[in-house]
C-alpha cells in the first residue's frame, strides 16, 4: 500500500474471508478517494483487530474486501490509560477527546467536580465517540477508545482507594480496576520516574483533571484519603484540556509511548 488508509467495519461486519464496508465508510471508499476492485487498505473494528484487505466487490450500498494479513492491537500503547476530565465549556472537549486519541489515551470518563461549569447531556456520548472513531483511523490505531458515561468525583475516588496497598502487595490476578491513579494538582511533584520503575509494571491508568477553578479543598481532601498519587504538570497554569494532553502526554512518554 503507498498510504496508510484506514477504515473502520465494526467486528460483526468480520468473517474469516470477507470484510464488508457499508455507509459512510463504504462512500468515502468509492465516491470520495475512487478505489477500485483490487486496490488494498487497512480495515480495523475498533476493537483490536486491523486487517490489510484487497477490495473484491463493490455494489451500490458495500463494499466486500479480502483480509490479506491480520493484526492485533496495531498501533496500541502498552499502557491503557483513561483520563478523567472535568468537561470544558463549549466544544473543547471535542478536542480533548480528538487529540487524546491521537496521543494514544484509552479511555475517556466526563468527570463531574464540585466547581464543573458543564454537566453532559444526552448525545454527547455519541458525538464523542464518533470523534473517537475518526481518530482512531487517522492515528492509525486498531481500538476506539472507551467514552464513559459521566462519573461524579467521589463515586471514581472510592473505585480508586483500595489501589496502593493492593499494588504494593504486589499479589497477582486483578484485585483493583487501575493499576496506577494520578491527581493532577498545581505545585505537586513528579512521581512519574518512580511509577515506571514499579515492579511488576503497570499497565493501568487513571488520571484525573479538574475544571477551570480547579479541585475544591474538600475534593482534595478525598483524594489524600483515598491515597491517589498527586502529579505536577509543569511550573505554569494550564487550561482544563490543556492540562488533560499534557498529563496524557507526560504519562505515556515516561512509558516510552511516544518515541
Amino acid at each position: 500500500m503507498s498510504r496508510r488508509e484506514f477504515f473502520y467495519a465494526p467486528p460483526e461486519s468480520f468473517t474469516a474471508d470477507t470484510i464488508t464496508l457499508a455507509g459512510d465508510e463504504h462512500t468515502h471508499l468509492v465516491r470520495v478517494l475512487h478505489h477500485q476492485i483490487g486496490d488494498r487498505i487497512m480495515v480495523v473494528d475498533g476493537a483490536g483487530i486491523a486487517a490489510e484487505s484487497e477490495i473484491f466487490e463493490i455494489g451500490k450500498t458495500v463494499t466486500r474486501l479480502r483480509p490479506i494479513k491480520k493484526s492485533r492491537r496495531l498501533g496500541e500503547p502498552f499502557v491503557h490509560l483513561t483520563l478523567a476530565q472535568a468537561v470544558p465549556k463549549g466544544n473543547r472537549f471535542d478536542w480533548v477527546i480528538e487529540k487524546g486519541t491521537e496521543i494514544g489515551v484509552s479511555a475517556f470518563i466526563p468527570l463531574l467536580c464540585e466547581r464543573s461549569e458543564v454537566n453532559p447531556g444526552p448525545g454527547k456520548n455519541e458525538r464523542w465517540h464518533r470523534l473517537a472513531l475518526a481518530a482512531m483511523k487517522q492515528c492509525c490505531r486498531s481500538i476506539c477508545p472507551a467514552i464513559n458515561e459521566p462519573v461524579m468525583f467521589g463515586a471514581l475516588c472510592r473505585r480508586a482507594s483500595t489501589l496502593p496497598a493492593a499494588y504494593a502487595a504486589g499479589q497477582s490476578g486483578r484485585l483493583r480496576e487501575f493499576d496506577f491513579v494520578l491527581f493532577a494538582h498545581e505545585g505537586a511533584g513528579d512521581p512519574l520516574p518512580q511509577l515506571v520503575n514499579r515492579a511488576p509494571k503497570p499497565r493501568i491508568g487513571l488520571v484525573m483533571i479538574g475544571p477551570e477553578g480547579g479541585f475544591s479543598d474538600n475534593e482534595i481532601q478525598l483524594a489524600r484519603e483515598a491515597g491517589l498519587t498527586f502529579f505536577g504538570l509543569g511550573p505554569r497554569r494550564l487550561r482544563a484540556e490543556t492540562a488533560g494532553l499534557v498529563a496524557a502526554m507526560k504519562i505515556l512518554s515516561a512509558f516510552g509511548e511516544l518515541s
